[in-house]
């Protein structure tokens, strides 16, 4: 709201010349969704609404929200948290499975060393000095940041044959360079050209599917072929994206240096305990990984340039991709020309690098989530058999509009991939029963897929105030929100134009889930733990340690409280390194005047100093959080340190406000604009 009030206040003629002349000379500026570090000064227009906002958060109420399910969910998670066995995510079903640290080690370790050779830390910083000069040549390296180290980790294919005893996993590689978010952009329009030029059958939702199948004649003398690519992302070999990246410059340019992103954005490293692995038999880091920003796109350019093959042997109404999964139909056809269909496009893949399971002769497919019938021409709902839906309880922490609309989303969901009432009806059950046990009173009910008329909506700016929803919070955050942005930006108001109830809306979002705690306790259980070695103190004299022997602590907030023969006051500070650092700086800002501005504290020691009034100081630590890091994208010390402020008493606090609305510093070494490497 800040940067908007700056910008509309100047001037505005002048405005629109530079927005203009900007447009002339560099059409190519784009920030990628990559936002601004600086922090923007402060608009007195906004400053009542500031205040007003920051005392609705001082007053919030809270209150005991009495639920059996949310008891129970609390014993659940307290479980967890105590147990030092870890619980590993199932590959396509909801199943956790408890394993030791040992055997998840084993395995971890088995399947990295498969596919994966140890690296150093040269290669991790030559990624991200070519990124460095990538986001320069972009002007976005103030913006970017730094490849992040993120743990690697399995999931378990409980789907498999004999999966008790082979333990068939699933390697995950969460690393990734933030250049994947420019690619992703890059490839996203340069798919979409490729799309409406070939009009090929490429899938990205089930409802394409089902238009597909229903605009087959004569379903009865047809058969599918259904085939599917073998560990489609991780096969996917440099030559193959290049073939794909010259098939796509027949329908759009591309630029060199757009194809440079691209591919730098492959360049991949594999960490497991803070050490680098890269992939076998790859000098250059080749590798598309799965959960990488722009691995899904890159994966539907390699699936258009097949579909492109594909549509000149078979025509393109009769074979389609969805991403790895195909499906292909054919009119009236004997068994020897399926087989032959069927070494076709296993030589085809095969000349791409790449392997497929292939099955011929079908009259029903289970394709997604929905299965064909051309028997019938029927569809209708389908789902793996350990793959039980399952709901977000009436019960659970999560805002009202979703429980509410639940049930409806799902009958509207059921309905969509029913091919009428009555296979709705039999598809139905199974839904009801997991709505039953998620504490819904409400019924599936049939709904008919009518189009609906477009809305000719104005798109306007739209900036979302986004509160946690918790049961346990009495205040209504929303509505209260609301009826400020009424109060202090009312029709009179010059900024009005762009703070109303049409450009301020309200969304809440949703605290932490289960998944999401199971994932830190399974980060903190295989952490390694180097504190029962480390040192807290290291003052020759123990007894004037200004922290009572815990000097050396990081990652803190602490107090400074300054007593007076007259009265006492309270500062609080945060320190990434160790405290003793930030303790010298203080004392520096007090034998120095030409530091007295330091800090608030700095300040009110020299009025002191200047009064001649004798002062003691007494430090202590008020809480330990962890620092910014690239890994979570937040800082819980910067929150914690503000959260502490504005819980202290204000009569005696010598922070100000302004502090509360400070932008994190801590994430400033992890800019790419910061990153100094010299490759030899």
């Amino acid at each position: 709201m800040r940067w908007k009030a700056l910008f509309f206040l100047r001037d505005h003629e002048d405005s629109i010349n530079d927005s203009v002349e900007d447009q002339n000379t560099h059409p190519e500026d784009r920030t990628f969704g990559f936002k601004s570090d600086k922090c923007p000064p402060q608009i007195k227009e906004l400053i009542p609404f500031e205040n007003d906002l920051l005392h609705m958060i001082e007053n919030l109420r809270f209150r005991k929200s009495p639920s059996e399910f949310q008891d129970r969910l609390k014993e659940d998670i307290s479980s967890i948290k105590r147990s030092r066995k870890l619980l590993i995510p199932a590959d396509k079903t909801r199943n956790l499975y408890e394993m030791d640290q040992s055997l998840c080690n084993k395995l971890l370790r088995d399947n990295i060393t498969k596919c994966y050779q140890s690296s150093s830390t040269k290669t991790v910083n030559g990624i991200n000095n070519e990124a460095r000069s990538i986001a320069n040549d972009l002007k976005i390296d103030e913006r970017m940041e730094t490849m992040a180290q993120k743990q690697a980790f399995i999931t378990l294919k409980d789907h498999k044959d004999n999966f008790e005893n082979t333990l068939p996993c699933r390697l995950i590689n969460p690393a990734k360079s933030e250049t994947g978010r420019i690619s992703k952009s890059i490839l996203d329009n340069i798919n979409d050209a490729i799309r409406r030029a070939t009009c090929v059958n490429q899938w990205r939702k089930t409802s394409a599917v089902i238009e597909w199948f229903k605009n087959i004649k004569e379903k009865e003398k047809h058969t599918f072929i259904s085939f599917d690519v073998v560990s489609f992302y991780p096969s996917i070999s440099e030559k193959l994206l290049r073939q794909a990246i010259e098939f796509a410059k027949e329908y759009i340019n591309i630029p060199a240096r757009d194809i440079k992103i691209i591919m730098h954005a492959r360049k991949s490293v594999l960490f497991d305990k803070d050490t680098p692995w890269k992939k076998k038999d790859s000098g250059n880091l080749f590798d598309v990984t799965m959960g990488s920003f722009d691995g899904a796109e890159v994966c539907e350019l390699v699936g258009l340039y097949i579909l492109n093959i594909l549509s000149k042997q078979y025509g393109k109404e009769h074979v389609g991709l969805y991403r790895d999964d195909g499906l292909a139909v054919f009119k009236s056809i004997s068994g020897s020309e399926a087989d032959h269909i069927r070494k076709n496009l296993t030589k085809t893949f095969q000349q791409l690098g790449l392997k497929i399971t292939i099955s011929c002769n079908l009259k029903i497919v289970n394709f997604l989530d929905i299965t064909l019938n051309l028997n019938n021409g029927k569809f209708y709902p389908y789902r793996k058999p350990n793959d039980q839906p399952m709901y977000v309880h009436k019960q659970s922490n999560h805002p009202p509009s979703i429980i509410k609309n639940l049930p409806a989303s799902v009958s509207r969901r059921v309905s969509n991939i029913s091919c009428d009432e009555e296979t709705f009806k039999k598809a139905a059950p199974m839904y009801d029963n997991a709505l039953r046990s998620s504490g819904y009173a409400d019924s599936l009910y049939y709904t008919n897929d009518q189009p609906r008329r477009k809305r000719k909506n104005r798109q306007r700016n739209i900036i979302w105030f986004n509160p946690p929803f918790s049961k346990n919070v009495s205040t209504n955050i929303g509505c209260i929100f609301l009826k400020l942005v009424d109060k202090h930006f009312p029709k009179k108001s010059k900024l009005n134009r762009i703070f109303n109830r049409n450009t301020l809306k309200v969304s809440y979002s949703c605290m932490p889930n289960v998944a999401s705690i199971i994932k830190t306790h399974n980060k903190q259980a295989l952490k390694v733990d180097n504190k029962s070695n480390s040192k807290t103190c290291n003052c020759r004299k123990k007894d004037l340690c200004p922290l009572q022997g815990n000097c050396l602590a990081t990652n803190v907030i602490y107090n400074a409280e300054v007593t007076t023969p007259d009265k006492r006051m309270t500062y609080i500070g945060l320190t990434e390194p160790p405290f003793k650092s930030r303790y010298y700086n203080h004392h520096q800002s007090f034998r120095h005047e030409r530091y007295q501005n330091s800090t608030e504290l700095s300040k009110f020691i020299w009025d002191l100093k200047r009064c001649d009034t004798p002062y003691t100081i007494k430090w202590s630590i008020a809480s330990h959080a962890q620092a910014y890091s690239n890994e979570t994208k937040r800082c819980d010390l910067c929150l914690t340190e503000k959260l502490l402020i504005m819980n202290a008493d204000k009569q005696s606090l010598l922070n100000k406000r302004p502090e509360l609305v400070s932008k994190c510093r801590h994430q400033n070494k992890f800019k790419l604009c910061n990153f100094k490497y010299n490759l030899p």
